[in-house]
């Protein structure tokens, strides 16, 4: 039995996750929380809602969250959501469906390419943007990050890709969500989902991820911006982002220590307290990047 000094210590039990579709947008998306301002969370190219499961948790003891499967991943079809611009539309149609305004919207990888899209296009909607190892402009990222796009074994490339991850998902499917963070661990599990995805739409939202520019349109954002990256990340590697975070006005940058690609999901702790810490800076001025360390 634990001792009363015990108890008082004990973190808050994190909030209730309960999983929806939007029937006539076909978007499949977590929730957790009942009360307070919404966050509207967007995965990367190849991933899926779940992956945001430990910031659901801990975000929704003070926020309406809301996760979604991007169009052509997980259980939300493509339809005909097959650019940036398509995808940034469709995610604010959902919002609007949910009469969710003032939202803060986060964006891990090419969500953040979509996040700074729907930004630049609804300043009414969003107002607070917070971009996550975020592949905006993605042709300055390193080359091997366009192997895909390789004109004679590409998509060979990316087939053999996903046949690996299927091989691998009977181990990635027995991590639980809340499996604490690292990099093998969820690693496996991301494999695990990737390897059953509908490969043409995640190939085709992959080429259309790489004709996407930013490029100056990124000063316009006139919004609070938080800009996070993982420390080793080298598909968008910190220098990236911290263009990114010079660019956009009065941007914020946190980079993530320990952190590779998937700073929530390999030091969710480290990037719940990121995250937190800007919300609860709505009016606060401009402040240097910093580094947080994982906890």
């Amino acid at each position: 039995m634990p001792r009363p000094a015990e108890q008082q210590q004990r973190p808050p039990a994190g909030a209730p996750i309960r999983v929806h579709t939007h029937a006539e947008r076909g978007i499949s998306y977590l929730q957790a929380g009942a009360s307070g301002p919404p966050i509207v969370m967007l995965h990367g190219w190849g991933a899926f809602k779940e992956l945001w499961w430990s910031t659901l948790r801990r975000l929704g003891r003070q926020f309406r969250c809301f996760a979604l499967d991007i169009p052509g991943h997980g259980e939300s079809p493509i339809g005909r959501a097959t650019t940036m611009t398509a995808l940034a539309e469709t995610v604010a149609a959902f919002c609007d469906d949910l009469n969710l305004s003032r939202i803060v919207l986060m964006g891990h990888s090419m969500g953040g390419s979509v996040a700074c899209e729907l930004t630049l296009r609804r300043t009414d909607l969003v107002e607070r943007l917070i971009l996550v190892d975020a592949a905006v402009d993605p042709h300055l990222m390193p080359s091997f990050a366009r192997t895909y796009l390789l004109p004679l074994n590409g998509w060979t490339l990316f087939r053999l890709m996903l046949l690996g991850a299927r091989i691998a998902s009977p181990i990635g499917a027995l991590v639980p969500h809340d499996h604490g963070g690292g990099w093998l661990r969820p690693w496996l599990r991301r494999g695990s989902y990737l390897a059953y995805f509908d490969p043409e739409p995640l190939y085709l939202l992959y080429r259309s991820l790489f004709a996407t520019r930013a490029g100056e349109t990124l000063r316009q954002i006139a919004v609070p911006t938080l800009v996070i990256s993982g420390q080793f990340d080298s598909v968008v590697p910190p220098r990236h982002s911290r263009r990114i975070a010079r660019t956009i006005p009065g941007a914020r940058y946190v980079e993530i220590q320990g952190a590779l690609h998937n700073p929530m999901d390999e030091r969710p702790r480290a990037f719940e307290e990121a995250v937190l810490a800007f919300l609860a800076e709505a009016h606060a001025p401009h402040h240097p990047e910093r580094v947080a360390h994982s906890q």
